[in-house]
């Protein structure tokens, strides 16, 4: 995912050894590239992560080494710094009150209306897919309820700004204890157990996967890298840790990129403010007017 899912907390004192000056620069440059509130997070261990890679990286110091980010947008040292700050949790079919709504109401709504205007084109983007259990939920549940799949158009976005866990998601490799929310019949269609591994580990069918594009997105891009309206839209548990106005700005691109009655999900404990552009519905699922 995009961000840490370390809970929200009062701010914390600095180490005696990093300056004021120092917690500013890097606050300042953490909502500007990644649109965070650092005060929600865990300020003293961020900072020893990064001291550790000051000496790594060879800058003088902290300072010398936030300066040189902070004019340095596109230096691959930015990957290594990002990845710090995203720390990853995801679960299969996390948050499952909602993923049940998705099955059970959300997509056979869809399905159901693209069938009537006899279209076949469904777009769904999973934002901030960390290690891709999301994405490949979503892929589970297309191809339990649009069959046969091959008569519909359906792909799915998943991006995240941490590249090594795409990489990871990417070759869909997951340890038997991640997969205790797959359903018994789902594992035995749509997993392979590998057993040249000393654990109990299992591949995704390569059926999940040929719908699924994984990318780096960074959400606080002002443009992103997509050329099609969306029907859905999951951003769970990532806007909680980012600034009112980072969320705002985010929320009106998301808005630009659904289609009419396209709908937008977020994670449970957050909040999108009354707007008239969404309807919210259950479970923290948002829907645009149909016109």
């Amino acid at each position: 995912m995009y961000l840490s899912e370390m809970q929200p907390g009062p701010k914390t004192v600095p180490p005696r050894n990093v300056s004021s000056k120092e917690l500013d620069l890097l606050s300042q440059i953490v909502e500007k590239r990644l649109g965070m509130d650092l005060n929600r997070r865990r300020q003293e261990r961020l900072l020893q992560m990064l001291e550790k890679r000051v000496k790594e990286s060879g800058r003088k110091d902290l300072m010398d080494y936030l300066n040189f980010v902070d004019f340095s947008p596109d230096h691959p040292e930015w990957r290594y710094l990002e990845e710090i700050l995203t720390i990853q949790k995801t679960e299969f079919f996390r948050e499952s009150s909602q993923m049940t709504y998705l099955q059970e109401e959300i997509l056979p709504e869809i399905k159901a209306k693209k069938s009537s205007q006899n279209q076949r084109k469904i777009r769904i983007w999973s934002c901030g897919c960390s290690t891709g259990e999301e994405a490949y939920s979503l892929s589970i549940l297309i191809h339990e309820i649009f069959q046969p799949l091959s008569e519909w158009d359906i792909k799915i976005l998943a991006s995240d700004v941490h590249r090594q866990a795409l990489e990871t998601a990417r070759k869909g490799l997951y340890p038997e204890d991640s997969l205790k929310t797959v359903k018994d019949d789902w594992m035995k269609r749509y997993f392979q157990e590998n057993h040249s591994d000393s654990e109990n580990v299992y591949f995704v069918a390569d059926i999940l996967k040929q719908i699924i594009h994984f990318r780096p997105i960074n959400l606080m891009d002002k443009r992103y890298p997509v050329k099609t309206l969306f029907d859905i839209i999951l951003c769970r548990n990532l806007l909680i840790y980012m600034t009112a106005l980072s969320q705002e700005q985010i929320i009106g691109r998301f808005r630009s990129l659904l289609e009419p009655g396209g709908y937008l999900l977020l994670g449970h404990s957050e909040y999108l403010p009354d707007r008239r552009d969404f309807q919210r519905n259950k479970f923290n699922v948002f829907q645009t007017p149909l016109n």
